[in-house]
């Protein structure tokens, strides 16, 4: 896969517009007066001062391809409560990375937006891909679904759906959607492959002062993340000020009890520690010979690049300072609705602080989605370019790792016309 140079997103850049001051008045305060509290504004329309110039197809690619990296070390991990806390190092990296300033662009129904990175391989011998599809699967309500497939055969599937809800001067974040990372683990001389289920890809978060005031984000919630195939799973509770605390359980088969095996608590602006505890059956159990040369063989094959170093260790999950992020490239854009082409011209106004502008161009892309659906029966299908609804487990699911180009689109003339800013 082959990169276009030209093409770039605002969500793996910073600048003044991330914390532009927001006048009320003008159009702003013509907006503010028409909303009631707790009104749900994904289903608005909302004025550009409001919107990061990117859509939420993009931040999803951003968020989640950024340390995409981490993973690889589970696969050579033997310990499978050292693998949980890879796994959860990897969702640390995603959340920290989050920008609720402002909202992206709601994506239009059938947007698709595709990228990937490249990182050394774990050997640091050669080089490794991941690979991003996402593509907006639903209008009402706004479900975005995505795939990330990577060179090692390591999959991370999500469906999710955000929801922001007007409070005066604040806003509240709630995400929906589990995500899906499934790992080819490498145990003595077999291939074993490790599904975990994070119950949802953000905690939801109170976003304060949105227009008066300095804003600030607090997480609000616990994730869950679960492993049946190694019995291990976690608890991670968000606080105010970036704050994390959580334990990791294993599942003991032969007592069919819980045992709580560690604790890890700290900043995920900075640094989170982890504190293992022995179990039980290993308390008594003296180290053997055999276990000693295993561990030294261990030793010996750790990661060759710097990329790869920074998981977790006995007494640190994450420091934010060892982090590595990769950075995102982009194919030619072929598919008929996407991200990059359809909001290229809303997304360079907003930029440059033309919010009229910005306000036009975009009140003209949402207008033909709306001729577009009422002229067809878009939003009833049940299979999309690149994932198909399954009845039995209710949720989209990605088609092949295969599938990289367009399918024919019987509403190409109005998809067309939806990415005239191209």
């Amino acid at each position: 896969m082959e990169a276009d140079p030209s093409l770039v997103s605002y969500a793996d850049q910073h600048g003044e517009w991330e914390t532009r001051e927001i006048s009320i008045f003008g159009v702003v305060k013509s907006f503010i007066s028409q909303l009631s509290i707790g009104q749900e504004l994904t289903k608005v329309s909302m004025p550009s001062i409001f919107l990061m110039p990117y859509s939420i197809l993009e931040l999803a690619a951003s968020r989640h391809l950024k340390y995409i990296h981490l993973l690889i070390s589970a696969q050579h991990e033997e310990d499978p409560l050292k693998r949980m806390a890879i796994i959860i190092q990897y969702f640390f990296s995603c959340v920290r990375d989050g920008n609720f300033q402002k909202k992206p662009y709601n994506a239009l129904l059938g947007e698709v937006h595709k990228c990937f990175v490249k990182y050394p391989s774990y050997d640091g011998q050669s080089t490794s891909t991941a690979q991003f599809i996402g593509e907006q699967v639903t209008h009402h309500p706004p479900l975005t679904a995505f795939n990330i497939t990577t060179t090692e055969g390591i999959t991370l599937d999500c469906n999710v759906q955000f929801s922001a809800k007007f409070h005066m001067n604040s806003v509240s974040v709630v995400t929906t959607g589990a995500v899906k990372i499934c790992i080819p683990v490498k145990v003595g001389n077999q291939i074993i492959k490790e599904t975990y289920i994070i119950d949802k890809g953000l905690p939801d978060a109170l976003v304060k002062n949105v227009i008066f005031g300095t804003r600030s984000i607090n997480w609000t919630d616990s994730v869950d993340i679960m492993c049946e195939d190694s019995k291990t799973s976690a608890t991670v509770h968000f606080d105010k000020n970036e704050y994390v605390k959580g334990e990791v359980s294993v599942y003991n088969t032969e007592s069919e009890v819980e045992e709580h095996r560690a604790s890890l608590k700290g900043y995920i602006s900075d640094v989170v520690n982890i504190d293992y505890l022995e179990s039980k059956s290993s308390e008594a159990a003296p180290a053997s010979s055999a276990s000693s040369k295993k561990e030294k063989k261990k030793e010996k094959k750790k990661a060759k690049h710097s990329k790869h170093t920074c998981s977790p260790s006995d007494t640190v999950l994450m420091d934010t300072k060892q982090l590595e992020p990769n950075s995102t490239l982009y194919p030619k854009q072929t598919d008929p609705i996407t991200s990059l082409g359809t909001w290229k011209e809303v997304t360079k106004q907003i930029v440059a602080g033309d919010m009229q502008a910005a306000d036009q161009i975009k009140k003209e892309i949402e207008d033909e989605q709306r001729k577009r659906l009422q002229a067809t029966k878009e939003e009833e299908k049940k299979e999309r370019a690149y994932f198909k609804y399954n009845d039995d487990k209710e949720l989209w699911e990605f088609k092949s790792t295969q599938t990289l180009a367009p399918v024919s689109n019987s509403t190409s003339t109005a998809s067309d016309a939806a990415s005239g800013s191209n």
